[in-house]
């Protein structure tokens, strides 16, 4: 099992790295060929498909974890009845999607403001998008059965594959048929997740071991068991979308579809850094699933603390090195207009960010032993109190007074957490921060303080030199790692996992 996390780890990984590369790749080209304005119709419009998956009512989240633990008890039967109720629950929803987007597409002003009386073929978008959330909707029952089962890495694979076509095909696109980039772009949407419906589910059908979806299998007490489960985790997604979807919407009427890129690109170097923890940690969920299947407490224990440790390895030190190279790198990809004016935007965030750190592995503890309710009640009152802070902000302070109110969301929301998840393991919060952060304490520190100098000495001025600073200042931190929070016994076990991937005679 320990190998099949790995595995799905590094593949997580793999596609994080390929999505910031075609992202950092495409981000400019995107800009160039939309404009600000058209561009923040974009990220308005991605905002939408974000509340469309609200429809889901926490149905998806529940669906890996049922999974998993369907699939830790070995009950085949629980597993069939599971994965075809819910096969039938996203038709439905992704009928009413299409609707809704449908209906979008006739009253566009309705999310977007008048600023967009003089896009062309704004209604042929929305309906594009509804198709894609038409597919969407269905395409998480066989993502989330292969999550459940823990087999990331054919779902990274795949993904990893069709990002690298998509970007390829964009870009030929955007070139080709100049000036009608929006249009190019919600084609794409359909089509390509079409494809991964037809590869996932082929992987479903193929697999033996995967008992058949069968309408015959559908029952109401199942579907109960999945909403009841999947309530507590529809609350937190409408949290998350709260907090995350609605800046776009709030930037778009209160100041400006063109303000939207002012926010969207700091916040994607954000995501960015969040990515490489979240990619990491995705497996977590079935994997702690799976341990409590085997009703294994303290083997629950024992390896929250030690994957909550080598996640924050990788996400604490992202919101040093954002704070010192953040800016001098949005200004060298996309300019310098967009790096000034979202200082202030990304100094906002990378306090969320710090916070989020800090909570990395809270939140799915909570959620893989179905005690995560609380929480996200929690969430969906701090986020909904952030929209007016938000708006508020907006006519006061403009783009950065936006992002305040979602700062504000994920500190309180994150120590609520971490203290919901600290209890529901029956340990203190200097246990956790024991085990966890003071480890990284000496390293961390002295990430900084290479950093400071590096930059106060060096400033950077292009790619080469911003990527030259950041590996040494990288090697410094693992090296402190290594020294100052590895015991002897984790030395050895990664010396030797390491000589255990490497060719024989090397």
């Amino acid at each position: 099992m320990r190998k099949k996390l790995i595995l799905n780890s590094f593949s997580g990984t793999t596609l994080y790295l390929i999505n910031v590369v075609v992202a950092f790749i495409m981000s400019p080209v995107l800009i160039r060929a939309l404009g600000n304005r058209d561009y923040g119709l974009w990220e308005l419009v991605m905002s939408v498909i974000g509340y469309m998956g609200l429809l889901d009512l926490g149905i998806g989240p529940a669906l890996i974890r049922f999974v998993s633990v369907a699939d830790g008890k070995q009950d085949r039967s629980d597993l069939q009845q599971t994965i075809s109720t819910a096969f039938a629950f996203f038709i439905v929803a992704g009928g009413l999607a299409l609707v809704l987007f449908a209906a979008l597409g006739y009253y566009p002003r309705i999310i977007t403001g008048n600023d967009t009386k003089d896009i062309a073929n704004l209604s042929t978008v929305f309906l594009l998008f509804g198709l894609d959330a038409s597919i969407m909707f269905p395409l998480q029952v066989f993502t989330a059965t292969l999550m459940g089962l823990q087999r990331h890495y054919l779902i990274n694979s795949a993904r990893g594959i069709l990002t690298i076509v998509r970007a390829l095909l964009t870009f030929y696109l955007l070139q080709r048929y100049a000036g009608n980039g929006l249009i190019v772009l919600a084609l794409l949407e359909p089509i390509f997740c079409l494809i991964q419906f037809a590869f996932f589910s082929a992987a479903i059908v193929c697999d033996n071991s995967i008992p058949r979806m069968t309408f015959r299998a559908v029952t109401w007490r199942k579907l109960h068991e999945l909403f009841t489960f999947g309530a507590k985790s529809a609350t937190m997604l409408v949290a998350s979308r709260l907090q995350n979807q609605s800046v776009p919407l709030i930037i778009g009427n209160v100041i400006g579809l063109g303000q939207i890129v002012y926010f969207v690109m700091p916040n994607r170097l954000i995501d960015y850094a969040k990515g490489v923890s979240q990619a990491l940690g995705l497996p977590l969920i079935p994997y702690f699933g799976a341990s409590i299947g085997r009703n294994d407490r303290d083997e629950l224990l024992k390896s929250w603390f030690s994957t909550t440790l080598a996640l924050q390895v990788v996400s604490l030190a992202m919101p040093v090195a954002i704070f010192f190279y953040g800016e001098s790198f949005l200004a060298i990809w996309i300019g310098q207009e967009y790096a000034s004016a979202g200082r202030g935007v990304m100094h906002f965030l990378l306090l969320g960010l710090l916070a989020d750190s800090l909570a990395i592995n809270a939140s799915r503890i909570l959620v893989a032993q179905g005690i995560h309710g609380k929480n996200a009640v929690i969430w969906l009152v701090l986020s909904i109190l952030s929209i007016p802070v938000g708006i508020g902000g907006a006519s006061a302070w403009g783009v950065t007074g936006v992002v305040m109110g979602t700062t504000m969301v994920m500190v309180v929301g994150n120590i609520v957490t971490v203290l919901l998840a600290c209890s529901a393991m029956k340990i203190s919060l200097q246990i956790y921060f024991k085990e966890t952060l003071m480890h990284l304490v000496l390293p961390l520190l002295l990430l900084f303080i290479v950093m400071q100098a590096f930059t106060l000495l060096y400033p950077v001025k292009s790619y080469p030199n911003l990527l030259a600073q950041v590996l040494l200042a990288g090697c410094i931190y693992v090296t402190a790692i290594w020294c100052f929070t590895l015991d002897d016994g984790m030395k050895a076990k990664l010396l030797e996992r390491i000589r255990s991937i490497m060719p024989q005679g090397v």
